[in-house]
């Protein structure tokens, strides 16, 4: 017995050191979203948050007053997901800038069907710098123009306008930066986002009944745990066409025997998670946890 003793102190300090090893092999794992902490068994992901990293990734929900979608119930929905994280911050759109949103781990737009060339452009910029973002149904397929950019179009004009009389020429359209400028803003679809989320808006569609969430890439670990069949209470949705070389499909929805996307995934610099309906209307805890498992850590 004394002998094991013995033993067991000379073998305590190699043990110790495969622990630590083990540690820090989590970490940098995890750090580096090789895996998520939710894949590790036991309560990681409070150990990884709270203590190891002490800090939490900071969500965005944004929203405006047009579009689908209810923005407080996936609040909601978002901190009883992340009982560990309450860092999910919501906010008016009309707050929303790239100096605001680099702030952010995650972006979630909701009902913001109407947005200004200023807010498509902070939203760009953001992606443009590596964030990630979940983007739902028919937000920003609608634009218009602020003071700020109609400004900037009226001064861009006075200035090529006084250039080219000085040099003696005659200006065809002294109102050319303004007329480009408006005229964006009846582009049908996701205007200059369009790139962004690799899809074409078409429509959307409400009072729709007996929609099926039908999963096509189960190996996907926003689909993990679920069924590859299961109805869902949406009731309204948006219709996109994507461009199938640039998107990662990973769910459908049917309806009438139809079928529409779903939800599916895009690279632009960040990541981009489109859900063509409002993401509350999923009912499911386990789909929500899954998608915020897979774009932020904590």
């Amino acid at each position: 017995m004394a002998d094991g003793v013995k033993e067991l102190e000379k073998e305590l300090p190699h043990i110790l050191v495969v622990l630590i090893l083990i540690i820090v092999l989590l970490v940098v794992l995890t750090k580096f979203q090789w895996i998520h902490c939710s894949q590790v068994p036991g309560n990681w992901c409070e150990i990884y948050c709270n203590t190891i990293m002490r800090s939490h990734s900071k969500v965005a929900l944004i929203s405006g007053d047009t579009g689908i979608g209810d923005p407080k119930t996936l609040e909601g929905m978002l901190r009883h997901a992340r009982s560990y994280n309450a860092y999910i911050e919501p906010f008016p759109q009309s707050q929303m800038s790239f100096g605001l949103l680099k702030g952010y781990d995650l972006i979630i737009i909701e009902r913001m069907k109407n947005v200004s060339i200023t807010q498509a452009k902070a939203l760009e910029s953001y992606l443009n710098a590596g964030g990630s973002m979940i983007w739902i149904g028919d937000s920003a397929t609608s634009y218009y123009v602020d003071e700020f950019e109609l400004q900037k179009a009226r001064d861009l004009d006075e200035q090529m306008v006084a250039e080219m009389k000085a040099r003696g020429e005659t200006p065809v359209n002294e109102h050319y930066y303004y007329d480009i400028l408006t005229n964006s803003t009846t582009r049908r679809g996701f205007g200059i986002l369009e790139k962004v989320l690799m899809a074409r808006y078409i429509e959307t569609k409400t009072g729709q009944k007996n929609v099926e969430l039908e999963t096509v890439n189960i190996d996907h670990l926003t689909m993990r745990g679920l069924m590859k069949d299961f109805g869902v209470p949406v009731t309204e949705f948006a219709v996109v066409s994507e461009n199938p070389e640039a998107v990662s499909k990973l769910a459908i929805l049917k309806v009438g025997g139809k079928e529409y996307p779903g939800i599916y995934e895009t690279r632009y610099a960040g990541r981009v998670l489109y859900v063509a309906y409002p993401l509350e209307q999923t009912n499911s805890t386990v789909l929500l946890q899954n998608i915020l498992d897979y774009l932020v850590t904590c």
